[in-house]
């Protein structure tokens, strides 16, 4: 833009003498760009950080994705074990087997309760699970055939304390003298977990891989193997990498791929909120056209004055199109220097708390900035000041010098 330009946008923009009521305009205009872009920040920040967080917890007790062979067990677990781990992008690898059953205490009268049981690798089943972060009072490392691990919710309610006995029954039937019967086992209770959802604590359990494949006489074959990537974000690379490698006989799946509709509803729940809180932007701008047409009514003379001594009508029109931008401009630095660093300090601290009743595994409201989100936020109301500005530019531009100067 050229000086000419700039120092008159300057000048109109920064006058006290007169138009108090432009003044006001401008100030509204201002205002109210602020109050859209902060709004539009923080719905997306909380938007962001739901999403983060649920899938954070979705993760916790899996890895970020599971591959399995078409015709049931993995043959030669050990040998897709280390082509899996020697890929690039894969941080750990771990066998495990799952398997449902009931639950109870041999010296309760209370009905047995209906568990997910899922058999780990002592040695790798950390690298793949953080669920194992809250695992008292003895680390899933020394965890041992004949001992499970309940989640902390399941424990409670079943009154069941560490080294006690209980009784597991799985859904796999055996022929006995009575005909076909469930099978059952013993094992001690070696720790509790504890994670941040309440769906793991009160039906999860863990128990050694050895005991698994022996109750399902799978002869050291593994049901799936879990594999962590390096983030969330690497799935989609190291998934198919690790399929092309182990060959047609194997799939994989993720969490996300059975919770595609949570995190569709998630992203178009997020622009929904952030399309509806924009039209606090253009709101403004239509005080932006107001102060605009007000401010070209208020220097007609002048602008006849300009027209007369050689300005273009471009100029003119960029004149006033480069005080549209200097408003929303301005109203979108006010709106990013609020909203912004109250993100990041609220979801620093932890500032703000959510009910367990409410949320049992987020504890607090997340707020996760995305660069390109502050970029589009920043960008649109940019775009509508200029917009906004055309319509009185192009008035300006169309004024004929001798009919404004004959006016006054």
């Amino acid at each position: 833009m050229a000086l000419f330009e700039r120092t008159v946008a300057d000048r109109y923009l920064r006058t006290h003498r007169k138009g108090a009521f432009v003044r006001v305009m401008v100030r509204f205009a201002r205002g109210g760009t602020a109050v859209g872009v902060f709004a539009m920040v923080v719905t997306l920040a909380v938007m962001n950080g739901f999403r983060e967080e649920i899938q954070a917890t979705l993760f916790s007790a899996t890895a970020h994705f599971t591959v399995f062979h078409l015709a049931g067990d993995i043959p030669d677990t050990e040998g897709a074990l280390k082509t899996i781990r020697a890929l690039p992008g894969v941080q750990a690898a771990s066998p495990i087997r799952m398997e449902k059953g009931l639950l109870r205490r041999p010296d309760s009268e209370m009905p047995p309760e209906a568990i997910v049981v899922k058999a780990v690798d002592p040695a790798t089943a950390h690298g793949t699970s953080s669920i194992f972060d809250s695992m008292q009072p003895v680390p899933i490392e020394r965890l041992k055939e004949g001992e499970i691990v309940l989640g902390k919710e399941l424990a409670q309610r079943m009154s069941v304390q560490v080294g006690d006995t209980v009784a597991l029954a799985f859904f796999r039937l055996e022929l006995g003298l009575g005909g076909q019967q469930p099978k059952v086992a013993a094992f001690r209770v070696a720790g509790t977990f504890h994670s941040r959802s309440s769906e793991y604590d009160k039906a999860w359990a863990f128990i050694q891989l050895g005991d698994a494949m022996r109750i399902a006489k799978a002869e050291g074959r593994a049901e799936m193997i879990e594999v962590r990537a390096s983030g969330i974000d690497a799935i989609a690379d190291v998934k198919p990498r690790v399929l092309d490698a182990l060959g047609p006989a194997f799939q994989a799946t993720d969490l996300r791929d059975s919770n595609k509709a949570l995190f569709a509803a998630l992203l178009v729940e997020k622009w929904a909120f952030a399309a509806i809180l924009s039209l606090i932007v253009l709101v403004a701008a239509f005080n932006i056209v107001a102060s605009l047409v007000l401010l070209v009514t208020e220097k007609r003379r002048d602008l006849g004055v300009l027209l007369a001594l050689g300005a273009t009508p471009r100029q003119i029109q960029r004149l006033f199109e480069l005080q549209g931008l200097r408003i929303g401009a301005v109203g979108t630095a006010w709106g990013l220097g609020v909203s912004v660093p109250l993100c990041l300090i609220l979801d620093h601290f932890k500032l703000l708390k959510l009910p367990a009743a409410v949320y049992d595994f987020i504890t607090y409201m997340p707020f996760r900035l995305k660069v390109l989100d502050i970029v589009l936020v920043a960008a649109f109301p940019l775009l509508v000041s200029w917009l906004a500005a055309r319509y009185p530019a192009k008035k300006a531009a169309a004024l004929d010098p001798v009919d404004a100067l004959r006016a006054e």
